[in-house]
């Protein structure tokens, strides 16, 4: 059981035009990988631990870079490095 008082982990994400925030890791990175998929050749996204800022809670401040990704030109493919998590 997490503590209630403890702000939640939250994850957000962003590839090609595209992006959102969650409280669960494996599916920002899925959001991540599956719009790479279907991007241009190059193309990039980033997956990163925030909480949320500032008094009103209405801006995020990045806690670490979970994961990067990019479609490599030559295969198609979408290929991950690890972050700063």
């Amino acid at each position: 059981m997490s503590n209630p008082l403890e702000p939640p982990e939250l994850f957000a994400w962003d590839a090609e035009q595209t992006g959102g925030v969650t409280d669960d890791c494996g599916r920002a990175i899925g959001h991540v990988h599956r719009a790479l998929a279907d991007a241009p050749a190059g193309a990039s996204g980033m997956v990163r631990q925030v909480r949320l800022g500032g008094a009103s809670g209405v801006r995020y401040i990045t806690l670490g870079v979970v994961g990067l990704a990019r479609r490599d030109e030559a295969s198609g493919a979408v290929e991950w490095t690890d972050g700063t998590r």
